[in-house]
């Protein structure tokens, strides 16, 4: 299941739909995307690397095994990612504890980071969006979910 930042289920703001469509217009519009990953779990990157290139040879994926293997990794990076991919799930450091690193660290800190978890509820989408998360996706069971969202996220037609 996708979910976004935005939930039509409910009252929807007008603030709200306004910051979003704000932040949308600042995201990357370009095919040489770069997109950082920050997961534990090899089945789930290997997932995240199928959905990717269905959508374009062009999109380059670094990643990450842990927190703070994010952090160092991101600190000393040469290309700035143009998306961070956070699972909540890991150990060692959790991905909201990542998520506050990773807001501090200068390289990134104005890098949208996207939450990308098996479970993602309303508590987590407010402390993750008030710690800087810029969207979430509830990792999908097929593969063709992921691939619709990160189009969208991308900017990309077919």
């Amino acid at each position: 299941m996708v979910s976004s930042s935005i939930h039509f289920n409910k009252k929807v703001n007008f603030f709200e739909v306004s910051l979003f469509l704000l932040c949308m217009e600042k995201l990357p519009h370009k095919k040489d995307i770069y997109c950082f990953l920050i997961d534990d779990d090899e089945d789930d990157r290997k997932i995240f690397e199928i959905a990717v290139n269905k959508i374009s040879p062009d999109i380059t994926i670094g990643y990450a095994h842990s927190g703070p293997d994010a952090i160092e990794q991101l600190k000393k990076c040469e290309r700035i990612p143009d998306f961070i991919f956070l699972d909540l799930n890991m150990p060692i450091m959790s991905g909201a504890e990542c998520l506050v690193e990773l807001k501090k660290t200068a390289s990134v800190a104005e890098v949208p980071v996207i939450i990308y978890s098996t479970t993602i509820t309303e508590k987590i989408i407010y402390d993750t969006l008030h710690d800087g998360a810029f969207d979430h996706i509830e990792k999908p069971s097929k593969i063709d979910k992921l691939v619709q969202y990160l189009k969208r996220i991308f900017q990309l037609q077919d």
